[in-house]
């Protein structure tokens, strides 16, 4: 008996993949491919737009709002990135109450070969970002069961209980601002010359990533030792414009399994001209604190520039390093059922 419940089991899971590749135009071929169809319109540009990361979403029906004790829960998930970078060993917390619902250790389904069981609770992911062949980005869905345990081993009195499914995700992720700004060495105007450009703040909106660099304020400041080498300063704002939290970069596997106290830790780094290291700008912090999900950081061009130099534009990188983790979940009624 026990057998012929499992093959059912596996036959209704494989049914539920069926219908979800059914609804995406295509079939099953279409699914299985990755990212959505090639967009030869997409420039590098458009990549780095939008404040999302990986996004996570309960398919439809799933898991069913309620069911009766001893009966077969089916999850289902989509997981897609919807980000400029890649995510590479990634994680997720799948979160049951355990005392009400016992999940299927052989049920897990994934669309490609990127998700997999680490422990009862925790899978490793791979998903890609957004690229000039799939604009969109990368996705996977993956599905599984568990099953309703009886209600009266635990609450004889209950008709029913309501139990919290949830999925969170800790992944690594990064954010590339590329911004012009106009570098002044003639701060006092001695040259008596036209400027090609002029020193002005930068507001920005967002670059592909749920953490973007929304202001560059732009100083040029004569140094006290010599006044005729003036050195380009930047304040720089941050902001976290995504759904989620940011955590340390090296912390984001006890995000999903230990738990952590060290949110909102961002590093950066910032170049002036090329990324290279004889161009990278000295910053008063390397890892910002973000409180209430905005912080700020000031680095400076300590090689700095003659007064000969005059006004000229140059792009400036900034490159934040960080984790990132949110969390999905639905209810479902447990419904006891009286003999």
């Amino acid at each position: 008996m026990l057998k012929i419940d499992r093959i059912k089991k596996v036959m209704i899971m494989l049914v539920v993949l069926l219908f979800i590749s059914g609804c995406k135009g295509n079939g099953v071929t279409k699914f299985f491919k990755k990212g959505s169809d090639f967009n030869p319109a997409t420039t590098s540009a458009d990549l780095y737009k939008g404040s999302k990361g990986l996004t996570m979403e309960f398919l439809e029906k799933t898991p069913s709002a309620e069911i009766f004790e001893g009966g077969v829960l089916f999850i289902g998930a989509k997981l897609a990135n919807e980000g400029a970078y890649d995510i590479d060993n990634g994680f997720l917390l799948l979160n049951l109450e355990r005392d009400y619902m016992q999940l299927e250790q052989d049920s897990l389904r994934s669309l490609t070969d990127e998700v997999s069981f680490i422990d009862d609770n925790h899978m490793r992911f791979n998903v890609n970002g957004k690229s000039i062949e799939y604009p969109d980005g990368d996705y996977d869905v993956i599905t599984f069961a568990a099953d309703a345990l009886p209600l009266s081993r635990l609450d004889p009195s209950s008709e029913s209980y309501e139990a919290v499914v949830s999925l969170t995700s800790c992944y690594e992720y990064q954010t590339r601002a590329i911004e012009t700004v106009c570098i002044d060495s003639d701060v006092y105007e001695f040259k008596k010359r036209e400027k090609a450009c002029k020193v002005e703040d930068k507001s920005l909106s967002s670059q592909g990533a749920p953490i973007a660099v929304t202001k560059i304020e732009s100083e040029m400041l004569p140094t006290r030792e010599n006044t005729a080498i003036v050195k380009p300063i930047f304040i720089i704002t941050i902001n976290n414009v995504g759904g989620g939290k940011a955590v340390k970069k090296r912390n984001i596997r006890d995000a999903c399994f230990a738990g952590t106290t060290e949110w909102d830790f961002i590093d950066i780094r910032a170049y002036l001209s090329t990324i290279e290291e004889a161009n990278r700008l000295d910053c008063n912090i390397d890892e910002i604190k973000l409180e209430e999900g905005t912080g700020t950081v000031i680095c400076t061009y300590e090689k700095g520039f003659s007064d000969d130099v005059g006004a000229f534009s140059s792009p400036l990188y900034i490159i934040l390093d960080y984790g990132y983790t949110d969390t999905v979940f639905e209810k479902v009624k447990i419904k006891r059922i009286f003999r």
